[in-house]
């Protein structure tokens, strides 16, 4: 009887603290914290790929693409809150954000200083889907984050009225920046 029992403890202990670890994989992958700023990698659905200044380039006006996933400050991004599902985005190598500039091929995400001031700061709202994902919009506008495959096969980012594509949805991804190796 002390067998069973004693069996039947551990066997229930086991499964708690296996479905424990589950959860606490999960909460990892996408919850966004209200209060704290905390650092992600952005990864697109479409393309499996992160969110990146082109070639780690610090320079304003550097297009944002996506580039394979690697443990790398320039593939990092600290978000701070600013309100209720908003963000100001910062990259961990070039210490800059993003924002929209309008051009002949579209509106293109490219790197900007990241102003001392928060009001100067562009601001972006993550929603969370029902898939887990999200969608990341322009505060301003209400246009999304869309990954756009050029014909030379760099993916670059524009934003985009939401369609409910692959291509506008993206998977944070937490990290601790220590662990990141350049």
């Amino acid at each position: 009887m002390v067998k069973i029992i004693s069996s039947l403890f551990f066997g229930c202990l086991f499964v708690l603290t296996a479905a424990s670890g589950v959860a606490d994989n999960a909460s990892v992958q996408s919850d966004l914290s209200a209060t704290a700023t905390e650092s992600f990698q952005i990864q697109n659905k479409k393309f499996g790929d992160l969110l990146r200044p082109e070639g780690a380039n610090a320079a304003v006006g550097t297009r944002i693409v996506l580039y394979s996933a690697e443990p790398w400050k320039c593939m990092t991004w600290k978000l701070q809150p600013a309100g209720e599902s908003v963000y100001h985005v910062q990259n961990h190598f070039t210490s800059k954000t993003f924002s929209v500039k309008a051009e002949a091929g579209g509106k293109n995400v490219v790197q900007t200083a990241f102003a001392r001031e928060p009001g100067g700061r562009p601001a972006w709202r993550f929603t969370k889907l029902a898939d887990g994902l999200y969608r990341i919009s322009e505060e301003k506008s209400g246009d999304v984050l869309t990954a756009v495959s050029d014909d030379g096969g760099t993916v670059r980012i524009v934003v985009a009225s939401w369609q409910d594509k692959p291509e506008q949805k993206w998977q944070l991804n937490k990290i601790n920046p220590a662990e990141l190796t350049m």
